[in-house]
């Protein structure tokens, strides 16, 4: 019961009021943080304590609270990241499978640097450095996304949308051309049913 009554605070596709804000950019957090925002980073710290292995890391935006900060978990230890900045990623990239807690059941493939540099600020405000590398230059990657509006799905949506196919006379065809086309075909097929129709 603890840990379906804490999965409720996450945003997920149900909650029509509250998912518009994981489509959009969080803001920046002044600092030194205040009481509010020391009570959400608490609340998100029950919230990955309940879920354990199911997770490593959340969003502030996935609780509610669109400010620039999120948390890792590893080896049973929640970190809190205020204002993340990327500073430098590695060219090398890996493309390896991803989920999200606001996404229950969805899974996609991601192309992520394999290796990071994030600054960014502990609760006492003191500014950090650190590389990560690997599985954590993914789960930090994919916080920051959530920082910035970008769930999953939206790198399955972009990707699908660059995707270029070719007709057999060479004419490139884009997803919004196909859509294009079958339109045009869906409208001759109803024309001539028409036609036929009024032969009749």
């Amino acid at each position: 019961m603890e840990s379906s009554t804490q999965e409720s605070v996450i945003i997920t596709p149900s909650d029509q009021e509250r998912w518009p804000l994981l489509e959009g950019a969080s803001q920046p957090c002044s600092l030194p943080i205040n009481d509010t925002d020391a009570a959400v980073i608490g609340k998100m710290d029950a919230v990955l304590d309940v879920l354990g292995e199911q997770a490593a890391g959340l969003a502030a935006v996935q609780v509610g609270y669109p400010k620039r900060i999120f948390l890792l978990r590893e080896k049973g230890v929640n970190r809190a990241f205020i204002n993340p900045v990327v500073i430098s990623r590695s060219r090398e990239t890996k493309k390896d499978g991803e989920a999200c807690l606001s996404l229950p059941g969805f899974g996609a493939m991601i192309k992520r640097p394999k290796q990071i540099t994030l600054q960014y600020h502990e609760l006492d405000g003191e500014v950090k450095t650190e590389v990560f590398k690997g599985f954590w230059a993914r789960c930090v990657m994919h916080e920051m996304d959530h920082l910035n509006g970008t769930i999953i799905s939206h790198h399955l949506e972009n990707e699908m949308s660059t995707q270029v196919s070719q007709t057999k006379f060479g004419m490139k065809l884009t997803p919004y051309r196909r859509k294009v086309i079958a339109d045009r075909r869906d409208q001759n097929k109803r024309a001539k049913a028409s036609r036929k129709a009024n032969r009749g």
